[in-house]
């Protein structure tokens, strides 16, 4: 599939996440206008894929993923605008990996996308094997 390649390659590129918590996160911003189905995938997408490289035992499956996909209506003609919010959504989750830590990051991730996940459920299992 192109398009999870595409994607993986978006999200493994960018920087390394620091192992050591940074400072507590800034205040929150203003609301901003409600997410589009495309900035609600991109969030599923990257939460997901960086849960599967960075929290232990958690594998993503990528056929829910690809279910969230295609609820989203995501289609060939917003792939440049997909890719730059994916680009950016890695960066902001990988900033909040590092605000808050490891472990109470992947918690939020696994509340959001696990088995009983407040998002979407089961496109994260908890305790896969480790690779």
């Amino acid at each position: 599939m192109r398009t999870a390649s595409i994607l993986l390659a978006l999200l493994l590129a960018g920087p390394a996440v620091a192992q050591v918590p940074a400072a507590p996160a800034p205040a929150a911003p203003a609301p901003a206008a409600p997410a589009s189905p495309l900035d609600n995938y991109a969030d599923a997408a990257t939460t997901t894929i960086i849960a599967e490289q960075s929290c232990p035992g958690v594998q993503m499956k990528a056929g829910q993923l690809t279910n969230l996909r295609l609820a989203a209506r995501v289609n060939t003609g917003q792939e440049p605008m997909l890719q730059e919010k994916l680009r950016t959504r890695a960066t902001q989750v990988r900033q909040q990996l590092a605000a808050v830590g490891r472990d109470a990051w992947c918690a939020n991730a696994l509340a959001a996308f696990g088995p009983q996940g407040s998002v979407a459920k089961g496109v994260l299992v908890p305790g896969a094997s480790y690779r």
